[in-house]
């Protein structure tokens, strides 16, 4: 429902839904939806679970911030060894 773009904006809506579907409707009664449960109960769920998908997640990191840290530690490496060679030779 999420991917496909329409979303259920009420428990009639998802009551609709589900009728359509028929593994979920089944999968659904087995469980008690129609006689223990319906899609009032079951639409406070929905939403939260909608919520979570259509939130984006965190951003990943940034690789630039790396790549500088290993530029710098070449750099001062490099200098390390001209250091130690500029000693040695005097």
């Amino acid at each position: 429902m999420v991917h496909a773009g329409a979303v259920a904006e009420s428990p009639e809506e998802l009551n609709t839904w589900i009728a359509r579907t028929d593994d979920l409707r089944e999968r659904l009664t087995k469980s008690g939806y129609g006689s223990e449960f319906d899609a009032h109960d079951l639409f406070p769920l929905f939403q939260a679970y909608v919520a979570k998908a259509t939130t984006p997640g965190p951003p990943p990191p940034r690789a630039d911030r790396a790549r500088w840290l290993w530029i710098g530690a070449i750099v001062v490496a490099a200098i390390t060894v001209v250091i130690v060679f500029a000693t040695m030779a005097s």
